[in-house]
């Protein structure tokens, strides 16, 4: 009789923010593409369906392959552009065949797209195993200008090969699952958002199982794992393999999306895109590459119309998307999702110390709050870990 009228358990702020918050954010995703019609005309809602929300999401996965790695391994690797791009080709060169190829390339088996994607997700995985093989064993300057030298090597690799990789036409007329994108956009952009789902949960996932904490102990402090006996390039080459699979996935789904491949989807311009979408998003937030790759794209779309006191960006929108990315870097050293999680925690600080312990209900609760707020185990790759970052 006396639970009959015990009143409920009481949800915390934090529980509140961190289910709520996530929620909110893929209902807006599933919604986005359905509303866009009622504001739009039809091509307009298609150009933002596919140029806005698919070409984020596909930039945001492969940032996501590079927070991983940033976040869990200390390596930030200039090598996930060429890896996404290495999927993009394998994908090319499993679905068409030799006949169908207007740049005399020699190698292609003509498979469905599906299983050609799954190949290339396992050469994809197999590749940044290899790269992590080259390059985990080096550390600061010396691993950022080794994947840097690897993706450069790479893009000549493709420029130069006419027989397996077409040379600088590439390949054309990839379709994918879902068909041509334009046609069909909605349909392609859930695939894109549920690629995206799969691969942001799937890393959430991982970072909490036993391969997670120990990826961050060798992040931490490779001497002491490697005394107690584990093999830390082992797990760092296993981290290039992660982050390779993760980059495949946004090749993959990049190739469909373009519906043709060719060497200036690798070059060094795309690898530095990508370095910029996560750091504007937050290396140490695994949620910033995806806002970082829509504040990215929006630059990118729009920065040729804007114009400043009479001078116009339309030939030098890179200079708007660089002076953008220099304010973001000074203002917020985090990323933006970093500096929105600072303003949230200080307003909130600031709310609560003008409450008086009565205005609470009791001091229990209060304390109960706090003991889970600091209390509770910190997902590090939520947190930036900037001291860490490239000195393994």
């Amino acid at each position: 009789m006396s639970g009959a009228g015990a009143a409920p358990p009481r949800v915390s702020r934090t529980t509140a923010r961190r289910v709520g918050l996530p929620a909110l954010g893929v209902a807006i995703l599933v919604l986005y593409p359905l509303v866009l019609p009622l504001l739009f005309s039809a091509n307009q809602a298609r150009y933002w369906t596919l140029s806005i929300g698919s070409n984020s999401l596909i930039l945001g996965i492969v940032a996501l392959s590079l927070i991983f790695m940033s976040g869990y391994g200390g390596m930030v690797s200039l090598a996930q552009a060429s890896l996404a791009g290495f999927a993009a080709y394998m994908v090319a060169i499993m679905n068409l065949l030799p006949s169908s190829t207007a740049t005399g390339a020699t190698v292609g088996f003509g498979w469905p797209p599906i299983p050609s994607a799954i190949v290339a997700l396992i050469l994809a995985t197999l590749a940044g195993a290899l790269v992590g093989a080259i390059a985990s064993r080096s550390s600061g300057i010396y691993f950022l200008m080794l994947t840097l030298a690897i993706a450069v090597g790479f893009f000549y690799v493709v420029l130069q090969n006419y027989e397996f990789f077409g040379g600088h036409i590439g390949f054309a007329q990839i379709l994918g699952p879902t068909g041509q994108p334009r046609a069909n956009p909605i349909a392609f952009y859930y695939m894109c958002l549920g690629v995206a789902v799969f691969a942001y949960l799937g890393l959430r996932y991982l970072v909490r199982t036993q391969l997670g904490l120990t990826f961050q102990a060798v992040r931490d402090n490779p001497r002491r794992m490697r005394a107690l006996g584990y093999r830390v390039s082992l797990h760092r080459v296993a981290i290039f393999a992660i982050g390779g699979f993760v980059a495949g996935l946004s090749g993959v789904l990049g190739v469909w999306y373009r519906g043709n491949i060719s060497p200036g989807v690798v070059d060094l311009s795309r690898t530095i895109d990508v370095l910029i979408i996560a750091v504007i998003g937050g290396l140490g937030y695994p949620i910033g590459a995806f806002i970082g790759a829509v504040t990215f794209v929006i630059l990118d779309v729009f920065a040729s119309s804007v114009e400043i006191l009479g001078f116009s960006f339309d030939e030098r929108f890179n200079t708007l998307i660089g002076l953008a990315f220099v304010v973001i870097v000074i203002v917020a050293p985090h990323g933006v999702v970093g500096l929105a999680d600072r303003g949230w925690k200080g307003a909130r600080h600031r709310l609560s110390s003008r409450r008086s312990p009565a205005a609470d209900g009791s001091a229990g609760a209060s304390a109960e709050e706090g003991t889970e707020e600091s209390g509770a185990p910190v997902d590090p790759i939520d947190q930036p870990d900037s001291a860490n970052v490239g000195n393994t």
